[in-house]
């Protein structure tokens, strides 16, 4: 069995709980529980109440707000609403509530006014039926949201990292020495995520072997999240197990400026304000030499994690709701550190490089009853990566174009469609410094799809949505055809049972494709089942069955420089299991809390597996419990996370049974507080966090290493974290 030892496509580790991208603002606007709006001067007050036309019962946080301006508010408790507004002639005021049709009433006239509206409830809206099969969807838009900015930013042990705050969620694996995320069977690669529905081809930053790495965007960006677990949209291809799809921010109303202050670097982000736009700036420098100074680390370093990174950010509103984004990133980073090398001794990895990332999206409506979206992104990596005499250095762009369209036919029938161009531009050279052998490879991909789905609500208690997509990849030379249903039907009171049904394909990675330009397409097919019941204002059960079956798996060997070499899509396998959820707010006052339970059975002959067996990432087993408490006499919000998983299979060199053996299991538990009070006369916030707040001693796993290029010859590295407990202290301060 070749050694998996130092893989050569593992770039720059980021600092490993660092990178807190817009970490100032984003925690801020997280934590801080405190809105500062200012009020708008007018000349009319318009004051009213909004009630269900079928109840007659008020309607608490329904919309009322100016046609094609800003001025609005929100209904309280009760419906009632009060709204000052510039006097400029006839003005149009539209009241909205998610799920019932919204009513324009116009108003002129210099005197206050009382305007009092009822509302119909619409067949489309979120009390009737909801596909949720394989999805947990978030956002302010939504009401069942599971996991919104606020969420990532105060679960104990994410450290703003939506990846890691999303592992706590079922079907995804802890897998403590990734980062990435891995769900229901599938590897890291098989997971895709898109910023505003386009692709963001590099989400993480680079793998180092045994290292977790941290995904590159940060939650403040974002107002909510898509995340299916499987049986995803039409809308979405090239990924076999998952998607995570960011929705970002629109216009900022408030100007801000963030300072932060952490124990592993600084940070500054700042907002300005215009007419209908905003623009938004954040830059950071992170430095872990001292950190790791003073405290015991496993790792051998020469020269610590050391990184910047900035972003930038534009959003302008136009005429009939349209709207345009443009967003902007870039990092740059390098360390090094010892391995061993199998032998006794130590090799040198030294590593560096940068990220530059561009996406830009706008959507306006083009009838009144049809909605267009487009969308553009830009990714390109550079690396340059030595291991002893050994060089590498890859850069590779990721580009993505992409229409959309959104036609409501009528209140129970609407149609999505569209298409999307990606282009792939690969290139890398290795050198050897001793004998000075060189060897290039490069190349380019064209993938390019089409995608229709209709979504038939037959009544307020049944909803079906079939969809098919087509892709060709100029490569391959392939034409792949996915069919794709859901279903879901109302079985009481917010109570759904919801079905998936669907082909996945994935084309090979670029690490794979450098070496064998005959790799085709991956398969996947997913059946999936759930019922999900309660409401996420008070408590929420959650419960999903599923099959996934694989065909046309990778396979190949490793070489002796420990890089994978595919041979043919001789692989295959399957993912069976079932995950639970439950989350509740009402149970101790001020008291969030959720528990999550996995349960998978998983086995594929892939990559150099000889047959099929478990996979080194996966545990049968997984379990986390997130619980937030706000105490309102000290001004904090206290924080627990504790995440479980069985022990994951590994294979002993030499053993007939291969992947016979389980590691020990794995269990973390992690604490924060977040303190509000002010600083200078700002408010500020004071960020302490706790890993592993027990002190265990944590076996992530065993990695091979051959000796001598022998598979049959070699040892056993015992994986553990870089650290045994990582301690977070951060100072974040909002000057308005």
């Amino acid at each position: 069995m070749p050694v998996k030892c130092h893989n050569l496509q593992s770039k720059v580790q980021p600092p490993i709980y660092c990178i807190m991208s817009s970490n100032v603002k984003s925690l801020i606007l997280a934590v801080s529980f405190f809105v500062y709006l200012q009020p708008v001067l007018s000349q009319i007050v318009v004051s009213g109440h909004v009630t269900d036309k079928r109840t007659g019962e008020g309607l608490p946080g329904a919309n009322v707000y100016v046609k094609d301006s800003y001025d609005g508010t929100i209904t309280d408790e009760k419906g009632l609403y009060k709204l000052e507004i510039q006097n400029s002639g006839e003005i149009i005021l539209i009241f909205s509530f998610v799920g019932y049709q919204s009513v324009e009433k116009s108003l002129s006239g210099t005197d206050n006014a009382t305007i009092d509206v009822q509302l119909s409830e619409s067949i489309t809206s979120l009390n009737a039926v909801t596909i949720t099969a394989g999805s947990f969807e978030a956002g302010d838009k939504k009401r069942a949201a599971v996991m919104d900015p606020m969420d990532i930013y105060t679960t104990a042990g994410s450290l703003g990292d939506i990846g890691t705050a999303l592992k706590t969620l079922p079907g995804t694996q802890v897998a403590a020495d990734d980062g990435r995320l891995l769900v229901r069977g599938g590897d890291a690669s098989e997971t895709r995520v898109l910023m505003d529905g386009v692709l963001a081809a590099k989400p993480y930053y680079s793998k180092v072997p045994d290292l977790p790495t941290r995904g590159r965007f940060s939650p403040s960006l974002f107002e909510g999240t898509f995340f299916s677990t499987g049986g995803y949209s039409a809308e979405f291809g090239q990924a076999l197990s998952s998607v995570l799809v960011l929705e970002s921010q629109d216009v900022a109303t408030e100007e801000l400026t963030s300072v932060s202050l952490m124990s592993i670097g600084g940070e500054l982000a700042n907002t300005w304000v215009g007419d209908n736009r905003s623009f938004s700036a954040t830059g950071g420098y992170f430095n872990f030499g001292p950190y790791n100074s003073l405290v015991k680390n496993h790792m051998d370093w020469e020269d610590h994690v050391e990184a910047v990174n900035a972003n930038i950010s534009y959003r302008q509103q136009g005429d009939k709701g349209s709207l345009f984004k443009f967003f902007a990133s870039g990092d740059y980073g390098g360390q090094s550190f010892r391995v061993p090398d199998g032998t006794g001794g130590d090799l040198m990895i030294d590593e560096d490089g940068g990220n530059i990332y561009a996406n830009s999206t706008y959507h306006r409506s083009i009838t009144d009853k049809t909605l267009m979206k487009l969308g553009a992104s830009y990714t390109f990596d550079d690396q340059d990566f030595r291991a002893g005499i050994h060089n590498q250095q890859t850069g590779e762009g990721v580009s993505e174009a992409k229409v959309k369209l959104i036609s409501q036919i009528n209140g129970r029938f609407k149609l999505t469609y569209g298409g999307a161009w990606q282009r792939t531009s690969f290139d890398e050279t290795y050198k050897q410094s001793e004998s000075g052998f060189s060897i290039n490879a490069n190349f380019s991909d064209n993938l390019y799809s089409a995608f229709s789905e209709a979504e038939w609500r037959l009544n307020s208690r049944l909803a079906f949505r079939p969809g098919l997509r087509y892709e060709y990849s100029t490569q391959s030379n392939e034409k792949a055809l996915s069919p794709r249903a859901a279903m879901a039907f109302a079985a009481g009171k917010n109570t759904t049972v919801s079905l998936a049904w669907g082909h996945f394909f994935q084309t090979a990675q670029s690490d794979f494709l450098k070496y064998n330009r005959d790799i085709k397409m991956q398969k996947s097919e997913h059946f999936i089942v759930g019922l999900q019941s309660g409401s996420l204002a008070t408590r929420l059960f959650r419960t999903e069955a599923y099959f996934k079956d694989y065909s046309g798996l990778i396979t190949g060997e490793y070489n002796d420089f420990g890089e994978f070499v595919p041979m043919a899509n001789q692989g295959s396998g399957y993912a069976k299991g079932i995950d639970f959820f439950y989350r509740d707010k009402t149970l101790i006052e001020n008291l969030d809390f959720w528990v999550s339970y996995s349960y998978i059975d998983s086995e594929r002959k892939f990559m150099d597996y000889h047959k099929k067996v478990t996979p080194e990432f996966i545990a049968p087993h997984t379990f986390s419990l997130v619980a937030k408490q706000f105490v309102s006499p000290i001004r904090s919000q206290v924080g627990l996370t504790w995440m479980w998983n069985s022990g994951r299979p590994y294979h002993i060199p030499g053993d007939d049974n291969f992947m016979a053996h389980t590691s020990p299991n794995y269990s973390d538990v992690g604490a924060n507080i977040s303190y509000l009070t002010s600083l200078f006369g700002q408010f500020t916030i004071v960020h302490l966090s706790i890993s592993n707040v027990l002190g265990r001693e944590n076996i992530l796993g065993y990695r091979r290493v051959s000796l001598s290029g022998d598979s049959e010859n070699a040892s056993l590295i015992t994986i553990k974290p870089d650290v045994k407990q990582f301690i977070f202290l951060g100072v974040f301060i909002s000057i308005n």
